[in-house]
This record gives C-alpha cells, sequence and structure tokens, in this order.
C-alpha cells in the first residue's frame, strides 16, 4: 500500500497524467474529457474532430455490413484513434507543437483513405471491398438491394471525407495562429540537435 502511494506521489511530481478510461460510459476503453481537459475556444472543433473519429468508425461497420451483404448474395477500434484522434486531443489539452505534427501527418493520410473509399478505384482492394462509387454503380444492375447498400456506404465515406477536410483545415488555422508552428520549428530542431550529439 506504501509503495504505491510513495509511486502515486512520484509521478505526481512529475506530472505524468494518468488517464482514467472513461468512454463510453457503458465499457469504457478510452479517456475522454473534452469539457475539461479542452480550453472552451476550441471544444467545438474538438468535438468535430470526434464526430469524424465516430463517422469513421461507422463508415467502417457500414462497409462490414454492405460487404458481408454482397457476399452472401453472391454465394474492432480503429487505428484511427490511436494515430490522428489522440495526438489532436492531446495537442489541445497540453498544447504541444508536435503532437500537432503527428496529427497533420496521419489525419492527411485518414482523409486520402476517406476519399478512396468513396470512389473505391479497383486498384489496391479488388471487388466489393470497399463500399465507394464504382462497385456501387456496378452492383445496382444486379442486386439492387447490395446496391443500395453501397450508395448508402459512399454517401457516408463522402459526408466523412468532408467534415474530415473541414476539421483539418479548422485545425491548421488554430495551429498557425497560435504560435504553434514556431514552437514546433523549435522542438524538431531541438530533438535534431539531441540526435547528433
Amino acid at each position: 500500500m506504501q509503495e504505491l502511494r510513495r509511486k502515486e506521489e512520484a509521478a505526481a511530481r512529475a506530472a505524468i497524467v494518468i488517464e482514467a478510461k472513461n468512454w463510453p460510459p457503458f465499457f469504457p476503453i478510452i479517456h475522454h474529457d473534452i469539457a475539461n481537459e479542452i480550453p472552451v475556444h476550441l471544444q467545438r472543433l474538438q468535438y468535430v474532430a470526434f464526430t469524424t473519429f465516430l463517422g469513421l468508425f461507422a463508415c467502417l461497420l457500414w462497409n462490414i455490413i454492405a460487404t458481408t451483404t454482397a457476399w452472401i448474395k453472391e454465394g474492432g477500434v480503429p487505428g484511427s484513434y490511436v494515430l490522428w484522434y489522440r495526438p489532436l486531443y492531446r495537442a489541445f489539452r497540453t498544447e504541444g507543437g508536435m503532437k500537432f505534427a503527428w496529427f497533420f501527418l496521419f489525419y492527411s493520410l485518414h482523409i486520402v483513405f476517406c476519399i478512396f473509399a468513396a470512389v473505391a478505384p479497383p486498384v489496391v482492394f479488388r471487388g466489393e471491398s470497399l463500399t465507394g462509387i464504382l462497385p456501387a454503380v456496378d452492383l445496382i444492375g444486379k442486386q439492387v438491394l447490395v446496391g443500395i447498400f453501397y450508395f448508402i456506404g459512399f454517401g457516408l465515406f463522402c459526408l466523412e471525407s468532408v467534415l474530415s477536410i473541414w476539421v483539418i483545415q479548422q485545425v491548421y488555422m488554430y495551429f498557425r495562429g497560435s504560435g504553434k508552428a514556431a514552437e514546433m520549428k523549435r522542438e524538431a530542431a531541438r530533438g535534431a540537435l539531441r540526435a547528433a550529439i
């Protein structure tokens, strides 16, 4: 008991934040407290970013339903949480410049994926593995129900793409206006200097 208390006190002195998992309320798997941890002027943007995180989950879930339906007719937390949502959450909470860099990198890849999924050209994913417009047009003539499912998936990916583009624009405007770009350059220079030494 004393050992645990000593470790907690050491963590508090070192300013280590222990994040209690609190979302979703019925089965907590992540820490999420926008109202208390994110500055008021950034909360709306963080909520919309969270909506795009959930939207991607909904798109991928619908994609699974639609592709499974196609498979029948013919015979998990996404990496986005770790790659771009959590870095943005932590960047807004701690105002760290390098966390913004991770967000911009992976959120840009997220947008590219959403646009690619909305079109779903048969380049990387062959057949009907993504519910984009191309497989939807192909399937509507063969199987109307499956085609409708694919058109709904196409609409979801389009909505996700538009919302995601808005989020990255807003975060970038905040990033540039708050002086975090200069801070990020200083942090990168310090990191390069440490690596060189």
